[in-house]
């Protein structure tokens, strides 16, 4: 399920100044840099399990949704996931 970022999703990442990435029904993405950091690791498992009880479709909608509405910093599921 959590695997290193390698190619276009890495690049990705480091272009975003993102560390990591939930991409389900893929699994979890992190820099390889980053992959002994527990509450980066934590906060993507969170969107994992929000993956999980919301679905695919509803997952992804929910998520852009919040984002667009909210911003990212906001969003609700980013809420979640930072304060667990």
């Amino acid at each position: 399920m959590i695997s290193i970022a390698r190619g276009p999703i890495r690049w990705i990442l480091r272009a975003t100044g993102f560390a990591g990435v939930t991409l389900p029904p893929f699994g979890i993405y992190i820099l390889e840099e980053r992959m002994t950091d527990e509450a980066l690791i934590q906060h993507e498992k969170v969107h994992w399990a929000q993956y999980q009880r919301m679905g695919f479709f509803r997952f992804y909608l929910t998520y852009l949704w919040q984002v667009l509405r909210y911003g990212y910093r906001d969003a609700p599921m980013e809420v979640e996931a930072r304060q667990k």
